[in-house]
């Protein structure tokens, strides 16, 4: 059902054969989306067919495993494997969340990077790996899982990051997706896409009155609420109705989730086994032993979700005891007696950061595995104040199909169905400058530092605004910070890295004014930019400039115009104004001499016509006098150099990606060598089976060989067993090559064998169509023919060459024994048979002369005049054989209309004389009759008319026509 509705929001144009994925990151599991050409939006499966994937990686010596197969084997050796990493991006070591995560985790090593201070794990004694590595590792997985899925190589990928991320976490992504070598699209924040997949695969009807929806978020981390509002919106640009997702406000608290459960869940554990077995060592200090327990708190929280009791059991727990305790459902929400409350913080953050009020919530749609908690449910109602909860949306794969259609949306390769979709910048932004104070003579008296707020809350993004300095000729700088946060509590506050965020500094101002020193300064203007993933930074500064330049009148605006396209120059029309004025005089004392000879009369109209000249022109001098002043606006784009603050960027990724490059050659040779040995142990297996199971191979080999081969396999497989471990995929390969080698004789025989049978057949199928050919051929008239007679004999040469070859080898391969090298080889029939059809195909497809097709139409012609000349002929001598008719009628109606009028009784003599008049008419009656059966028998005629035409024209198509139904 779910693929019927994309395929009707996603029309594909067959552009480019690339996959758009996109990556829902938890901190526990992640969801891959997938969009191809062709193919609608899907979850990505795993190794294990599973719809979500543990964001967990383990490495040991040369081995490294994601997903499923990391948990499980990282339940022996915890500190090999990690996960959990989500909340330490873009994040220093004495970060609190840091300080949590070495609690929760006590068996890793986490120290200090020595440039950027941020998290480094120790794995072993030379090696360490950063938050970013690890991740980019799990980022790689994750693609070559979807190129795998969707059979298409992949390149871009939309990131899923929670809202509350701030530009030091968000900064730190970008950096692991490059590390992984994918290029992002997009940062976006769960929250709008569970939005935008609610609105795409609901199909809301949006109005103009908008729909306010929110949405619960109960992750393993954090919990988060979002306020979400759909509605028809007037697009600015094409001014249509467009429907709109915008997010009004969020509230979270990103240390409340459902892995705080576990974490508690598994101390209680931790706490019975130690009541039960006081004796043993403390079982803390097992990480293993603590890391079953989690494994099981996770088990026991999911079931106690639907019932009120469950057992908690462990085998071989610690120091080979087992572990089973009975847990109930009230027993587990006490250990969460003071987390509850908590959830409803967000909820209510969330609502008051939009602006509305409870009763405006139409719905409450739950996202998130810890939504499952009744105790969470009954929460999130007193907080929203609903009567009931929605359950519309997978809690598990939502963002990841809502931020694979924004995917599909955002690329030239897909049209989808129009959704725009604005996000809400949830922490505000401050520009900071110091702002110069001049006298009356202009000279600068103090600096005042002036904060404005730039970003509010919630403003909508993706969006560009503009700040304008007007007091400074000079080179200067200001400041980019986040703004009042007195909105948050004093942890979520500690949870950032620094509040400043950047210093730009603009250069090159003094030069540019100098250059620009006759023009008014308008100010200096920096627009600055928070992006679609939320990234805020200066998009370009320009200095201003207005001046003042005459508007041109129309005439001159042509006259430039003119001069453009002439190539004339004013300085060119100067020189040809000069030459006419030269050329003038000339003439005026030819047209004095001839003035004197004009009359009176005509001396006054020429008058007349210089005084409305002389008018004109002292119009159009006037105009150019009045013409108004227009200002100009020039912009010169000014150096910018920027300092960020807090967490210094990295600037060169390349040692961590020949990091990953190592561990992934590492991978591929670890699994080529695995493929190899497999191939080799398939065909040892699958050999030896087949020389005592297949008759066909016996009857193919002789006692001998029979005997070589089984030795040579029995050996291989002594081998495999014993002394192949640790050999590369190159020793497997070239064991493999070397034992087909030793087997193919035989091999090859029973191919043969099996495979001659139909090889016969499709080449005697071939000569039996090039003879039906050559029959056609022969069966037409020579001036029909295009073929020429040395294309024919060619052909007919090789179906008769290639026919006694065959002839001649089947019978010596008849009387060859089964085990010895046949004569009749398949390859040589394949080769025989691809040659002949090459020739006859040639002259089957050969493209007809016009000289044919001419001498085809008019024997069409003449066959349709023929016919035409017919159809006359018979109409002809129906209508002739029809006036007849009438003649013969109307003389048989005159002679009884005469009778009718005699009187009724006559002698013996007048009843014979009206006899004859009766009788005549019969006779004229007995006449009409066989004209009358001729009539009836009419369409018999015509048929008999048309059949000769048929004869005919069969007898005129029997040498031509039949090549004519082949065309």
């Amino acid at each position: 059902m779910l693929c019927r509705v994309l395929l009707s929001f996603v029309l594909l144009k067959l552009v480019s054969s690339n996959a758009l994925v996109s990556l829902d990151l938890g901190s526990e599991f992640m969801k891959i989306g997938i969009v191809k050409p062709g193919v609608p939006i899907d979850i990505v499966l795993n190794t294990e067919t599973k719809r979500k994937t543990p964001m967990t990686v383990y490495i040991k010596g040369d081995e490294r495993l994601f997903g499923d197969s990391a948990v499980t084997r990282g339940e022996k050796s915890p500190k090999n494997a990690y996960s959990n990493l989500l909340d330490l991006l873009g994040k220093t070591v004495d970060n609190p969340v840091v300080q949590e995560y070495k609690e929760r985790f006590p068996y890793h090593t986490i120290e200090a990077d020595p440039v950027r201070n941020t998290v480094v794990f120790r794995h072993d004694d030379s090696t360490f790996y950063s938050v970013e590595e690890l991740l980019a590792m799990q980022i790689e997985f994750a693609v070559q899982l979807a190129a795998k899925h969707g059979e298409a190589p992949v390149k871009k990928v939309i990131i899923c990051v929670p809202p509350f991320f701030h530009q030091r976490e968000r900064e730190a992504m970008l950096n692991v997706a490059e590390i992984a070598g994918v290029q992002v699209m997009q940062l976006m924040t769960t929250t709008s896409a569970i939005a935008l997949q609610y609105a795409v695969f609901r199909n809301i009807k949006m109005t103009e009155k908008p729909m306010i929806v929110l949405f619960a978020t109960v992750g393993s981390q954090f919990t988060s609420a979002a306020v979400v509002s759909y509605s028809q919106v007037k697009d600015k640009v094409t001014k249509e109705q467009v429907p709109t997702v915008q997010v009004m406000g969020v509230g979270y608290d990103r240390s409340l989730g459902s892995f705080e459960m576990d974490i508690r869940l598994r101390e209680h554990l931790a706490d019975k086994f130690t009541e039960k077995y006081p004796k043993l060592p403390d079982i803390r200090k097992n990480g293993r032993a603590m890391k079953k327990l989690q494994k099981e708190a996770r088990k026991v929280k999911t079931v106690l979700s639907a019932n009120q009791d469950t057992y908690a059991q462990v085998e071989s727990l610690h120091q080979d005891k087992d572990f089973r305790v009975k847990v109930t459902r009230e027993e587990m929400e006490n250990l969460f007696a003071d987390l509850f409350p908590r959830f409803q913080a967000p909820f209510v953050d969330a609502i008051n950061s939009a602006g509305i009020s409870k009763p405006e919530i139409e719905q409450v749609v739950l996202f998130g595995g810890g939504t499952r908690i009744p105790k969470i449910q009954e929460q999130i109602l007193k907080a929203t104040e609903q009567k009931e909860l929605h359950k519309y949306i997978n809690t598990d794969e939502a963002a990841a199909m809502g931020s694979a259609f924004m995917a599909a949306s955002s690329s030239s390769v897909f049209r989808t169905k129009q959704i725009k979709l604005r996000d809400a910048n949830q922490f505000p932004f401050f520009v900071s400058f110091n702002k110069l104070v001049l006298n009356e003579e202009g000279a600068v008296t103090e600096e005042k530092l002036v904060n404005k707020e730039l970003y509010y809350r919630n403003n909508g993004i993706p969006q560009k605004k503009a700040m304008t300095y007007t007091k400074f000729t000079d080179d200067f700088h200001f400041n980019v910070s986040y703004g009042n946060l007195d909105y948050l509590t004093e942890k979520q506050t500690s949870e950032f890295a620094t509040l400043p965020l950047m210093m730009v500094n603009v250069k090159g101002v003094k030069d540019v004014f100098n250059q620009h020193h006759d023009k008014t300064s308008k100010g200096i203007k920096a627009h600055i930019m928070v992006d679609e993933s939320g990234l805020i930074g200066v998009d370009s500064v320009e200095a201003i400039f207005e001046t003042i330049v005459a508007n041109k009148t129309e005439t001159g605006w042509m006259e430039s115009v003119s001069n453009f396209f002439t190539g004339n120059s004013d300085d060119e029309g100067e020189k040809k104004e000069e030459k006419k004025e030269e050329a003038k005089e000339g003439e005026k004392k030819d047209e004095d001499k001839k003035e004197e000879k004009k009359t009176e009369g005509e001396k006054k109209e020429e008058e007349k016509k210089e005084e409305v000249k002389k008018d004109a022109k002292n119009e159009t001098e006037a105009k150019k006098e009045a013409a108004p002043e227009k200002p100009v606006i020039v912009k010169e784009v000014l150096k910018v150099e920027t300092v960020h603050f807090g967490i210094p960027r990295v600037s060169d990724t390349t040692v961590s990606k020949e990091k990953l490059a190592a561990l992934k050659k590492i991978d591929d040779d670890k699994r080529a060598t695995e493929q190899a040995r497999n191939n080799l142990e398939s065909f040892v297996i699958n050999m030896k089976d087949t020389l005592e199971e297949d008759d066909t191979y016996k009857a193919a080999s002789t006692p001998e060989e029979m005997e070589k081969m089984k030795e040579a396999l029995s050996a291989e497989t002594d081998w495999l067993e014993e002394d192949s471990w640790g050999e590369t995929y190159v020793v497997f390969n070239a064991r493999l090559a070397k034992i087909e080698d030793y087997c193919d004789p035989v091999t090859n025989r029973v191919k043969e064998m099996k495979a001659r049978p139909a090889a016969i057949a499709e080449l005697k199928n071939t000569f039996n169509l090039t003879e039906q050919f050559l029959a056609k051929i022969a069966n037409t008239t020579e001036e029909l023919r295009y073929h020429t007679a040395t294309e024919l004999e060619n052909l007919e040469k090789l179906l008769n060459t290639t026919r006694d070859w065959l002839e001649k080898t089947a019978k010596e391969q008849e009387g060859l024994a089964k085990n010895v090298d046949p004569v009749l080889k398949l390859e040589a029939m394949q080769t025989k048979n691809k040659a002949l059809e090459r020739e006859l195909y040639y002259l089957v497809r050969k493209p007809i002369p016009q000289w044919y097709k001419d001498k085809l139409n008019k024997m069409m012609e003449a066959l349709k005049n023929s016919t035409a000349k017919a159809e006359e002929a018979k109409k002809s001598e129906t209508t002739e054989e029809g006036k007849k008719e009438e003649e013969k009628t109307d003389e048989v109606k005159t002679e009884d209309k005469g009778e009718e009028t005699k009187e009724g009784d006559k002698s013996a003599e007048s009843e014979k004389s009206e006899e004859k008049p009766v009788e005549t008419p019969q006779e004229d009656v007995g006449e009409d009759k066989p004209k009358d059966e001729t009539k009836e028998e009419k369409p018999e005629e015509e048929t008999k008319e048309e059949k000769p035409l048929e004869v005919d024209d069969k007898a005129e198509k029997d040498p031509k026509d039949d090549k004519k139904e082949e065309l």
